[in-house]
């Protein structure tokens, strides 16, 4: 695990590459600030989803 300056680093560019993203989609596809949030969100569940697949415990 990475100590937690370099977390923090890392954090930090993950948000601003994704935020980066946001803004040329936004400028791309004139895509409102409600609709990035809705896909941020579907994002971050899918994410969790797949998190939870891979810690899960019992029978599937």
């Amino acid at each position: 695990m990475a100590n937690p300056d370099q977390k923090t680093i890392l954090i930090d560019n993950a948000f601003e590459e994704i935020k980066n993203i946001c803004i040329n989609l936004q400028k791309d596809t004139d895509a409102s600030n409600s609709e990035l949030k809705s896909l941020l969100k579907l994002i971050i569940n899918e994410w969790e989803e797949k998190e939870e697949q891979k810690s899960g415990f019992g029978f599937r």
